[in-house]
């Protein structure tokens, strides 16, 4: 059984939005681990949005209910980050969403794709595969990153 996570940002009006994803499952073998891999993983997050982390739930831990509102007016929940990925092994695709996406972070072309050389990129990719998986439980292969908007 896989673990589960999931980040809460809130946008400059206050409104919360969620991105959830699978972990490897935890115990006491790999709770440093994956621990250490969640806090990389949310620090290239907050890389690449202007929401304010409010929350921050992790199978083993909650870190709280955090309140308040994002400082920049661009920071609204209903522009994301949608992020397709892979399973490694059944080859089933995934996508999930994070909110208030950053547009000052290096994207390409008209329909908002990601530049997936560029640092931030390649360091969310990395840390995103360190520590999601599938709902299957296998490892996964971010394929592409591009802004999208949601009840605008």
């Amino acid at each position: 059984m896989t673990g589960k996570a999931v980040f809460t940002f809130a946008d400059y009006d206050g409104e919360k939005s969620s991105m959830s994803f699978n972990t490897a499952n935890v115990n006491a073998g790999n709770i440093a681990t994956i621990s250490t891999a969640l806090d990389t993983l949310k620090s290239d997050v907050e890389a690449v949005t202007l929401g304010l982390p409010v929350k921050d739930v992790r199978q083993y831990a909650d870190t709280g209910a955090g309140s308040g509102s994002a400082t920049d007016p661009v920071a609204q929940r209903e522009s994301k980050w949608l992020v397709s990925y892979t399973d490694d092994v059944t080859g089933k695709g995934y996508r999930l969403e994070i909110p208030c996406a950053d547009l000052n972070v290096n994207t390409l072309g008209a329909g908002g794709l990601w530049n997936s050389s560029d640092t931030l990129w390649t360091d969310f990719v990395t840390s995103f595969e360190a520590v999601v998986v599938s709902p299957d439980g296998n490892a996964v292969t971010v394929e592409s990153v591009r802004h999208v908007g949601r009840n605008l």
